[in-house]
């Protein structure tokens, strides 16, 4: 039975998390993009998913052959698509800032990691009040969506007539037209996670027959799924070792700091999948798709905080901090139907 309050604290909580992970890049010093993003990557894709592994689930490589090949190899072709997508998703933050790149891969993340689901597992609910409402909730979040591109342009004219660029922007040589088609990938992309929790049911089944709970049910997903991830995107980070030069720059001196911050963002968006899965167990068979939404409400609001802490739309100017606003506010009811229909009957 579905727990739908502790769920929705859950998926705050998994947020707030996932929406903070990013901030620390900003403090990062004499690394480049690819020392920071593969500390990340190693941690958070590999090393903290089979510690999870390990900590909780018994019998896991038993786990493992109940659930077959065929799932596996899925759970492998997902990872692969999300470890592209992460690709996209950290030059997007480098290019155009943690507020906005977050307000568009996660829009169309949330609107795909729903639809997807729901239109082939519960295709029977689309036609009932909690389906037009998930339907409406995705029209918002995309409107959310065009908003925020919007307002990325004009603070992109705005930042660049007066000089004022932020310090991710200039850190990497990417227009805003190219960054915004990274951030529309990277939202593309990133719901194969969520798609690995839907469709890796046999997975799921396997470890609850061992006795796991629901609050770690998901880890025999995330670390194969995770573990696939990585190796394309560590071959990009190899590549601009090579082109940049920066390998040497693990070793440089005053950099340990670098390292905690790596670690620490890996901790941190791992942690946040962790609860997730919680969440996801805890709305039953809609919790691919009414959780994905939850946690990635959670993930804008917090996201675009840290980007007006930060300084981020500064020097943007009146209008297109408005418009970003509104573009926000867009996603946010667009995400509160979503969570809306999840009391609605199916």
């Amino acid at each position: 039975m579905a727990n739908v309050p502790l769920a929705v604290l859950l998926a705050l909580l998994a947020g707030i998390l996932n929406g903070s992970f990013a901030t620390p890049t900003k403090f990062v010093k004499t690394w480049k993009w690819e020392n920071i993003w593969s500390v990340w990557g190693v941690m958070g894709m590999v090393v903290f998913p089979w510690l999870a592994v390990w900590l909780t689930i018994p019998n896991a490589w038993s786990v493992f052959q109940a659930a077959g090949l065929r799932v596996l190899l899925l759970m492998v072709l997902f990872g692969v698509g999300f470890g592209l997508a992460q690709i996209f998703f950290g030059l997007g933050i480098a290019a155009i800032g943690i507020a906005l790149n977050f307000a568009i891969a996660i829009g169309l993340a949330t609107a795909l990691g729903s639809l997807v689901p729901l239109l082939v597992l519960q295709r029977q609910k689309i036609f009932t009040p909690q389906g037009h409402m998930i339907f409406l909730g995705v029209a918002l979040a995309i409107a959310g969506i065009v908003g925020c591109a919007v307002a990325g342009g004009m603070k992109e004219k705005q930042l660049a007539a007066a000089g004022a660029r932020p310090k991710e922007s200039a850190a990497v040589k990417i227009s805003f037209k190219l960054g915004l088609f990274l951030c529309i990938l990277a939202g593309i992309g990133s719901p194969f996670t969520n798609f690995g929790l839907a469709f890796g049911k046999p997975l799921i089944d396997a470890a609850v027959a061992q006795g796991v709970g629901p609050g770690s049910q998901a880890n025999v997903i995330w670390a194969p799924l995770n573990t696939a991830a990585l190796v394309p995107y560590l071959i990009y980070c190899a590549y601009l070792w090579k082109k940049n030069g920066s390998a040497h720059l693990f070793r440089a001196p005053g950099t340990g700091l670098n390292w905690v911050f790596g670690a620490g963002m890996g901790l941190f968006w791992f942690g946040s999948t962790v609860i997730y899965g919680g969440v996801s167990a805890r709305l039953s068979e809609m919790g691919p798709i009414l959780g994905w939404p939850l946690f990635m409400s959670s993930i804008i609001i917090t996201s675009n905080v840290w980007g007006f802490v930060t300084g981020e739309w500064k020097a943007a100017g009146k209008k297109a901090l408005t418009t970003m606003l509104g573009g926000i506010l867009f996603l946010i009811l667009g995400f509160v139907a979503l969570a809306i229909s999840g009391t609605l009957p199916g």
